[in-house]
């Protein structure tokens, strides 16, 4: 069995995209007795809607290389993992992040998941254990926000593409999390690892953060021993 490469990956799901015409456009929630609610612009819902829309290219490129897909709850690191079956090891987790922008220009960063977990753990949050994990992919979406959106109901007559869609511009990349990791906690207080701020997509698509020459290892090693917000001393 061939290994799945990011590269062969990040290709397969570029083609797949192109045939299945996925524009990444969800305009709400379809109910059972047939309305459609929006649901504005929530990066963490937008970023569900991102995932389930992936899924189902992920599950046939993994298939296309023999390998297992397994999912994890809400909370827990992976969204996605590929095995090779028969083992236990360099397993692949792909994570789908989610973030917007204000305006073409706007300087957007993510959050890259908690760097007091299973980063220091091992076990901790984690669908397996960290160190059967060789490789962590992140399928990263940037969006813009559309404003004044209509905040009601549509019913069976509407016409759904009338339907505003509360988001637009919507782009992605695909890229080893170590390569677009910052040096500094994604938001605030939290403990996110966050990705290095930037305006062009393109910098996060080629992978030149501070970690994308010293490797994995470095990034592994600087965010294992980062403080957590509440032990470092306020600035003087």
């Amino acid at each position: 069995m061939a290994r799945l490469t990011m590269q062969e990956f990040r290709t397969r799901f570029d083609e797949e995209v192109r045939k299945r015409r996925i524009t990444w456009e969800v305009k709400g929630f379809y109910t059972a007795d047939g309305r459609i609610l929006p649901f504005g612009t929530d990066t963490k819902v937008l970023s569900t809607v991102f995932e389930s829309l992936c899924a189902p290219v992920i599950l046939d490129i993994a298939q296309e290389y023999g390998y297992e897909v397994s999912f994890a709850p809400q909370t827990v690191y992976p969204d996605f993992t590929l095995t090779a079956p028969g083992t236990t090891s360099n397993r692949i987790a792909i994570d789908v992040k989610t973030t917007y922008r204000e305006g073409e220009n706007g300087v957007f960063r993510f959050t890259l998941g908690s760097y007091t977990s299973f980063l220091r753990d091992g076990k901790k949050n984690i669908l397996f254990p960290y160190s059967e994990y060789s490789e962590h992919w992140i399928i990263g979406f940037v969006y813009q926000r559309r404003e004044d959106v209509a905040s009601k109901v549509y019913g069976l007559a509407e016409n759904p593409s009338e339907i505003v869609c509360p988001y637009y511009d919507v782009q992605y990349f695909i890229q080893e999390k170590h390569r677009i990791a910052g040096t500094s906690p994604g938001s605030g207080n939290t403990t996110n690892i966050g990705s290095f701020p930037t305006t062009s997509l393109k910098d996060l698509a080629e992978g030149i953060g501070p970690f994308a020459k010293s490797g994995k290892v470095a990034f592994e090693e600087f965010w294992r021993n980062y403080s957590k917000p509440a032990k470092r001393k306020p600035k003087t």
